[in-house]
């Protein structure tokens, strides 16, 4: 992080696909720095030159469209288009090199004006709490902060969790009347967050660190997106607690 005003985002969009960011979504971005990432995912065979070549010219034009909706609400917007053979790669790469802390997965968004953020352990509590009141600090948006135990005797530590965070995003400039805190007790806390995240509009979460079962069955933020239906801005692990990373480029 580089200051506590300051969030850079990375907003992947699949050019030439008719993908848009909502309204509401770039709304809720207007105070950050977008690094918007033009991506056309191309078949194994066919050579990214090859592509570029192609589709450049039309892709640029798309791109240019959501600079444009992102600039006019205010919001730092830098671009990069990609052509690649495989997006999840490409975007790690980029959110990397362009030292972004928070990566957008897009879904509609009708309206913003509940968040939940999902604390699961003291793990990167900085980083999430200042992407939080980066985009919250002067919006008129009510925020939840969610911890789940599975055990009736834990519930006093998780609302010390959530008691730290709410004291930092004051501190960070969040009114104390835009938080709310729920501990919920629960044998699946994953469904439990996405039962909360129904009657939310946008889930900010932080990244875990990969796993085996995450491969599997997908990393939580990408379930939580495809079960919620909504959008998820998900916060960055610092490199040093994601080193075990692949960083292979495409």
């Amino acid at each position: 992080m580089r200051n506590t005003t300051e969030i850079r985002v990375l907003v992947p969009v699949a050019i030439l696909k008719g993908q848009v960011i909502p309204d509401q979504m770039v709304r809720l971005l207007s105070r950050s720095t977008v690094v918007l990432l033009g991506y056309h995912e191309i078949p194994e065979q066919t050579a990214p030159e090859q592509a570029r070549e192609q589709f450049e010219a039309k892709a640029r034009e798309e791109l240019q469209e959501l600079v444009d909706a992102f600039e006019s609400r205010g919001a730092t917007v830098e671009t990069r288009l990609v052509f690649t053979h495989d997006e999840s790669q490409t975007t790690e790469r980029i959110a990397t090199e362009a030292d972004c802390d928070a990566v957008l997965l897009s879904n509609p968004a009708p309206t913003i004006d509940r968040i939940i953020v999902p604390i699961k352990e003291k793990i990167n509590l900085e980083a999430i709490a200042q992407v939080v009141a980066g985009v919250s600090r002067e919006q008129d948006v009510e925020i939840t902060l969610f911890h789940a135990v599975d055990d009736e005797s834990d519930v006093p530590d998780g609302e010390l969790l959530l008691s730290e965070v709410s004291d930092e995003l004051t501190v960070l400039g969040i009114r104390s009347d835009q938080l709310s805190r729920v501990v919920a007790v629960a044998e699946k806390p994953l469904q439990a967050l996405i039962e909360a995240a129904y009657d939310h509009d946008v889930v900010i979460m932080g990244e875990e660190e990969p796993t085996i079962r995450g491969r599997l069955f997908g990393e939580t933020s990408d379930r939580v997106a495809e079960q919620t239906v909504g959008p998820v801005l998900v916060v960055r692990r610092p490199l040093a607690l994601a080193e075990d990373r692949d960083e292979t480029d495409e």
